[in-house]
């Protein structure tokens, strides 16, 4: 890439610099392979060429510069590009989560003020959005067809570039406004830090709805001139051919979460050479607090460099970074601040000395400009241009970060913000239960996990099993409780608060499982044990994704006081497959 590029430094507007940015890389690499993705590798011309289509789609239905569209699809081309196209054309793109309920995507809707949906499936039909079918050939919409254009119209002066949602429930959404500032402020700390470049192949299979996913995915790979690899979607028997791709397609970074590198650590351990090539660089670990055993383990089994970093959605990605330089890749701390300013507080608004316990408090080109919609909710945690993150945390004697705890009732769980009100809320909801309430608990695989007490009726007949159905039916997979607990009353204080202190002691107390697979699937599944056979698999079973494998084979491991190895792990495809494996586990144990 030899041709000069738009100096994104300029006086111009940031909404303009953008733009010039992206058309000169997608000129410049027409050629060039920009995704390799499970519909096909796309290149910079197909997705220039996409994106132009999905301009017209806009023009077409009156969507214009300013106006808010919601992209809801399993098809990672179209989100991709849908979500490029509005970034280009200053029209601000909301992406949900594929697999959010109707109620949470009107909800959402609603909250954002959307003008259009772009759906793969099902959508609640809202009056005032104008909704659009996705398939993988693209937008299908008679009144869509006819002529695309072959060039971007002129970029608007724009500030809000995204929404990035940083619930999705149906209690408390919450969309955080950032702006292409914001944006280019965020690609550049990339560049200083991570040494993003021309040429860089990121392997990032995380969901396009997380900020850790796209912009450290597809939006990194266009501003830098190189290309995102997901091929596939993360699963424990994926992790085998994962690893061989680092190889096979010259990955120059992993993108992860630590739950992710718990999964890779236990079934990609008979590749302990996978990062090993000339072209890989390091391994990246985001959006959740990163164990100093895990990192340890990891870096030590696959002799790689693991760079951790801290940020939330309100300062776009990453603000306070643990490598991947060795002065501040320090195992178990988070590093320093880049190019921001980061400052501990105490209760009266005073920076503590070094050693001592404060607030993180953020400031600089990253932070967002606000939730849209949300003045109180602003108000209370951005002020003077500062972001007040609710994150307790001191300073080590090498000037380096470390997390203390969390001062806002909101988890994260392998990586997703999770509020538990929202799931206290569609319990209550449920007939026969009195009350009930959500909150979080330690958890080594996923950090924290999400659980729940519940008080019932004595009039009603409910199961965990029954609980764990209501909520699948209002709230999405990654923000539904991983656990339920029926109890007689919840404990409370004088003041008439919870005490979820004691509540937590119910999941560490909790009686071993039974020894069989199928009791011990229910219980981790959360469904009753009559609906799992030894062809259950995670295709047919509810609540069966790549983390709830982990727990069971972990559950099963814990019960019987065994281990197994990576290969045995590579072979659980279903119940029965496990069962086999058990067998020969206790042949050998």
């Amino acid at each position: 890439m030899t041709e000069e590029l738009v100096q994104v430094h300029s006086p111009e507007p940031a909404a303009s610099r953008f733009a010039a940015r992206v058309d000169d890389m997608l000129r410049i690499n027409s050629s060039e392979l920009f995704a390799d993705l499970a519909s096909g590798p796309m290149s910079y011309a197909n997705c220039q060429e996409r994106m132009y289509a999905h301009c017209g789609a806009f023009a077409q239905i009156g969507l214009t510069a300013g106006d808010r569209a919601l992209i809801r699809s399993k098809n990672d081309s179209q989100v991709i590009t849908l979500f490029l196209a509005m970034l280009r054309t200053g029209i601000t793109p909301v992406i949900a989560d594929a697999g959010a309920t109707n109620a949470e995507c009107a909800d959402l809707a609603r909250h954002c003020e959307i003008r259009a949906a772009f759906a793969d499936q099902t959508f609640p039909v809202l009056p005032e959005v104008e909704l659009v079918a996705i398939e993988a050939d693209g937008l299908i919409n008679s009144r869509l067809e006819g002529s695309h254009p072959t060039n971007f119209p002129k970029m608007p002066t724009a500030e809000t570039a995204l929404l990035v949602l940083t619930s999705g429930t149906t209690s408390t959404p919450k969309a955080v406004q950032l702006t292409y500032a914001n944006l280019i402020a965020q690609l550049d700390i990339f560049e200083e830090v991570y040494g993003f470049g021309p040429g860089i192949r990121l392997l990032n299979l995380l969901p396009l709805h997380h900020v850790d996913g796209l912009i450290r995915g597809p939006l990194s790979a266009l501003w830098f001139g190189g290309s995102v690899h997901r091929s596939r979607s993360f699963s424990m028997q994926a992790v085998p051919g994962i690893l061989e791709e680092v190889a096979s397609k010259r990955i120059t970074h992993l993108i992860s979460v630590p739950a992710m590198l718990r999964i890779i650590e236990r079934a990609g351990a008979d590749h302990p050479t996978a990062f090993n090539t000339p072209d890989f660089r390091f391994v990246l670990s985001s959006a959740d607090m990163l164990d100093a055993a895990l990192w340890r383990r990891f870096e030590e089994r696959f002799s790689v460099s693991v760079a951790n970093a801290y940020g939330l959605s309100e300062v776009v990605c990453d603000a306070l970074f643990a490598g991947p330089e060795s002065e501040t890749r320090h195992i178990g701390t988070l590093g320093r601040a880049v190019g921001c300013s980061a400052l501990l507080i105490n209760d009266a608004g005073i920076e503590v000395a070094a050693g001592e316990t404060g607030e993180l408090v953020l400031s600089g080109p990253t932070v967002m400009q606000g939730y849209f919609n949300a003045p109180e909710v602003t108000g209370s945690v951005l002020k003077s241009g500062s972001f007040y993150t609710g994150d307790y945390m001191r300073i080590n004697e090498s000037g380096l970060f470390e997390f203390v705890g969390r001062k806002k009732t909101s988890i994260v769980s392998a990586g997703n913000t999770i509020h538990p009100e929202a799931a206290t809320q569609v319990l209550s909801s449920m007939p026969g239960v009195l009350e009930a309430v959500a909150f979080g608990v330690p958890d080594e695989a996923m950090g924290e996990r999400l659980v729940a007490a519940v008080v019932i009726s004595p009039a009603h007949t409910i199961s965990e099993a029954d609980l764990a159905a209501h909520c699948r039916l209002s709230l999405s997979a990654e923000r539904a409780p991983r656990e339920y607990h029926i109890v007689d009353s919840l404990p409370r204080g004088a003041s008439g608060k919870v005490k979820l202190e004691e509540l937590a002691m119910l999941s560490r107390e909790t009686a071993a499982p039974k020894l069989d697979v199928l009791s011990i699937a229910a219980k981790c599944f959360n469904v009753p044990v009559e609906t799992l056979s030894m062809a259950s698999n995670p295709y047919n079973t509810t609540g069966w994704d790549s983390l709830a494998h982990l727990q069971l084979i972990e559950a099963v491991e814990h019960a019987y006081k065994i281990q197994f190895s990576p290969m045995q792990i590579a072979q659980i495809l279903c119940l029965g497959d496990l069962n086999d494996c058990l067998g020969e586990a206790l042949k050998t144990a």
